[in-house]
């Protein structure tokens, strides 16, 4: 008649098992992080976009662009004390980085060297869906290099860098603004119509490419179709082949609970 095992023997077996098995740790992936990064107070040219190019990163601004960039916020959703303050971020990273790579990097370079805290906040607002219209969009994808001419397509002909890519807009006259884009998103796009009109844009294309484009519009919302100069629904639709809509959604914003002078190192 066989006897069941006493209990110390399955425990010694276990034990045995488990220290022949191989270890599984979980992992987290470590936040990048650039590979040199300096930052000094002031500068001589302030800007609203850094200068970005493969493996350097170059940029003197206000601390609340710094982080809105970081987060992919505008700077406008970005609050707290202190972020008036200039700074000048010089940092090396590998070549083949990617933009939200890029954007992590410096969200590690705020919490380490600014010993930045914050919370986000999430609120319901009106504002305009942007999507594609009926007949498909009219901009012109960026080849590498191009210049945007005054109807979005490419000259083939700049010195500028190959790698340069801006979005800027201008008011050309009273109540009339012009922009202007080289190789910019639709997320660059929509940021920049926000600052003009004061209301969030919700990029809903699914596009992801990157475009020259240029148009004028009426910063008069309810500006008269047969005016010279169209209201920016009219604008965005002859010119870019997008269509707007309005509509509520969530604004997000982040609060700065606390940020540092920079640390050395």
């Amino acid at each position: 008649m066989l006897r069941a095992a006493p209990n110390w023997i399955w425990t010694y077996i276990a034990l045995l098992t488990s220290l022949s098995a191989p270890a599984v740790y979980s992992q987290t992936p470590q936040q990048p992080h650039f590979e040199v990064a300096s930052i000094r107070p002031g500068g001589d040219i302030l800007s609203t976009e850094p200068q970005s190019s493969p493996g350097r990163f170059v940029w003197t601004t206000q601390l609340a662009y710094l982080i809105g960039y970081a987060y992919g916020l505008d700077f406008s959703r970005v609050s707290g004390k202190g972020l008036e303050v200039i700074y000048t971020i010089n940092a090396v990273f590998e070549p083949n980085t990617t933009d939200d790579e890029l954007r992590l990097m410096l969200q590690s370079l705020l919490a380490e060297r600014f010993n930045m805290r914050f919370h986000r906040q999430v609120k319901e607002v009106d504002g305009f869906a942007v999507t594609i219209g009926k007949g498909g969009i009219k901009m012109k994808d960026s080849p590498t290099g191009g210049e945007a001419d005054h109807d979005g397509s490419s000259s083939g002909a700049s010195s500028a860098p190959i790698n340069e890519s801006y979005i800027y807009a201008m008011m050309t006259s009273p109540g009339v603004t012009s922009i202007k884009a080289r190789e910019a998103s639709l997320t660059q796009l929509t940021r920049t119509l926000e600052r003009i009109v004061g209301r969030p844009f919700w990029d809903q294309t699914g596009l992801q490419g990157k475009y020259n484009f240029a148009f004028s519009f009426s910063q008069d919302l309810d500006a008269d179709p047969q005016a010279g100069v169209p209201a920016l629904p009219i604008a965005i639709r002859e010119s870019l082949g997008l269509t707007l809509h309005k509509q509520a959604g969530p604004l997000e914003t982040l609060v700065i609970d606390h940020i540092d002078q920079p640390s050395k190192n």
